[in-house]
């Protein structure tokens, strides 16, 4: 059995919409400075009571901030202009796989339970997926926490397992792991960023990754 682990923001969807508008209403609600884009995607992947000092400062009330957030995105997810929206390949990458009897899918993101489990169940994912990693779950990446916790539920060894992520946060949470970590550049992180945080590889579109994990699979298969 393998386990494939997907990141959800930067990896199967495009979040960026939601990113800038929920950071603009939030950061403006308290009298703070919006963070440059650049500045909010560089940190994507990590738990927001982790980001929010680094964006607006260390005496930043990141409680208040959290609550509103919590408030706020189911708000902006309910508008198709701010909405998640799937990459190009994504759902038809999870379909292939799930139909498979010898991989089990998982998720480790940065978001809450509360957030993802609707997004997932908007997009009719959530029955690919029998282990779901969130922050109040287990420590933010680079933690390996996560993972830890999916190859448990999952009851698979960590050699049996691969990350896909974006951002260096999940290649290092699977490094710390020992799982493998495979990266795709068209997420938050650029190509050097992820090879420096010790990616197996870095794919370029849907299709490459796709042969990527059904070529990592089939070798397990082979396998006396």
């Amino acid at each position: 059995m393998k386990l494939v682990i997907f990141d959800f923001d930067g990896t199967l969807v495009d979040s960026r919409k939601l990113i800038v508008e929920s950071n603009r209403i939030v950061f403006g609600q308290f009298g703070f400075a919006v963070p440059p884009d650049e500045a909010s995607f560089a940190l994507v992947g990590m738990s927001l009571e982790l980001v929010l000092p680094q964006l607006a400062g260390p005496d930043a009330p990141v409680k208040q901030m959290l609550e509103a957030y919590r408030r706020l995105l189911p708000l902006l997810r309910a508008d198709e202009a701010y909405a998640e929206v799937p990459f190009g390949g994504a759902a038809d990458l999870l379909d292939a796989l799930a139909e498979r009897d010898d991989v089990r899918l998982g998720i480790a993101t940065g978001h809450l339970s509360h957030a993802i489990t609707p997004a997932l169940e908007r997009f009719g994912w959530h029955k690919h997926f029998c282990t779901i990693q969130t922050v109040d779950k287990a420590p933010s990446k680079p933690h390996p926490g996560m993972i830890l916790q999916a190859l448990g539920e999952a009851g698979v060894k960590a050699e049996d397992a691969i990350m896909i992520g974006d951002t260096a946060f999940d290649i290092e949470m699977a490094c710390a792991a020992g799982v493998r970590g495979v990266a795709v550049s068209w997420g938050y992180h650029r190509a050097d960023r992820l090879h420096g945080a010790g990616a197996s590889r870095v794919v370029h579109d849907m299709s490459e990754l796709r042969d990527c994990l059904f070529e990592s699979i089939a070798s397990v298969s082979l396998e006396p």
